[in-house]
């Protein structure tokens, strides 16, 4: 009689363990839920900085383009009303560098 009470008792004791160890994993997974929902708004907070910072940086390199295109506009305009200059922004470079070394 005393080996039934024993296996009774091991049995009764793995399952009490097995149902520990479900109870933990489902404890587990509920608070690796709550806290990945807690943490979610940092996360996309974080991903917008990166995302703003990669378009303020093409917007930089398109202004800057922008500004050469201009600049080149300018040095395509004439300077005297009856004396059209047409020459790049380089070129236009050279040509101001001529006229101080003449002055």
């Amino acid at each position: 009689m005393l080996p039934l009470l024993q296996l009774g008792k091991s049995s009764l004791t793995a399952q009490a363990f097995v149902k520990g160890l479900i109870q933990s994993a489902i404890y587990a997974g509920i608070v690796t839920a709550l806290l990945f929902l807690c943490l979610l708004p940092l996360i996309v907070k974080h991903i917008r900085k990166k995302q703003v910072k990669k378009a303020a940086a093409i917007r930089a390199k398109k202004s800057s383009k922008v500004r050469a295109s201009q600049e080149l506009e300018m040095s395509l305009k004439p300077e005297e009303p009856g004396k059209p200059v047409v020459a790049t922004f380089s070129e236009s470079r050279i040509l101001e560098k001529q006229d101080k070394r003449a002055s």
